[in-house]
């Protein structure tokens, strides 16, 4: 009987350990989204006093929110940082004017370096790895072509494949994976 409730007082105790460690990461997960909600309204208001009037000026509050988001859980960080990617692509559009190519050669570096290290992780689904690729395809085209930087994300888009080979029979399917989504996405 003793031992019974030792292990039904442990139990609690695990019960209780986990139920703040979810409140502290929704806590983390709610702190975010405001600070992802602030930049996007400062963003839109470039035009006003109260916006951002460059990338320079947003970049700060960007790269904050990128580093904390990939101290979340994996599965958590990656579709956070698949929305804060195409958010930095908008960005980046909408300053390409006012910004220097160093700035942006910078800019995609980090996002780059954080992104390999999300692939490094463990607990990230096929698809979420593939989602992520296509981002990151993306975002190198819009380097390439609108801004200037030719080589933006080659690294972690490498990362995000030699991640993938162990887990598949060949290089193939995730080619096709990958150029059907393409395809889906221009129709």
């Amino acid at each position: 009987m003793v031992s019974s409730d030792n292990d039904m007082k442990n139990r609690q105790e695990e019960i209780r350990r986990q139920r703040e460690a979810d409140s502290r990461d929704q806590r983390n997960v709610d702190r975010l989204d405001d600070m992802t909600l602030q930049i996007l309204r400062k963003y839109r208001k470039r035009l006003e006093p109260s916006g951002y009037t460059s990338l320079p000026e947003l970049w700060p509050d960007l790269k904050q929110v990128i580093d904390l988001s990939i101290q979340l859980e994996p599965y958590q960080a990656i579709q956070r940082l698949l929305n804060l990617t195409n958010y930095f692509y908008e960005f980046c559009h909408g300053y390409r004017a006012d910004t220097e190519q160093d700035e942006f050669q910078e800019y995609f570096q980090h996002v780059e370096n954080t992104w390999i290290y999300l692939f490094r992780q463990e607990g990230l689904g096929m698809t979420d790895r593939i989602r992520a690729l296509n981002v990151l395809r993306d975002g190198h085209q819009l380097a390439a072509q609108e801004l200037g930087v030719p080589d933006a994300l080659n690294e972690a888009l490498k990362a995000g494949l030699i991640q993938l080979q162990p887990q598949q029979e060949e290089e193939e399917p995730l080619a096709t994976a990958i150029d059907e989504g393409q395809e889906g996405a221009q129709k």
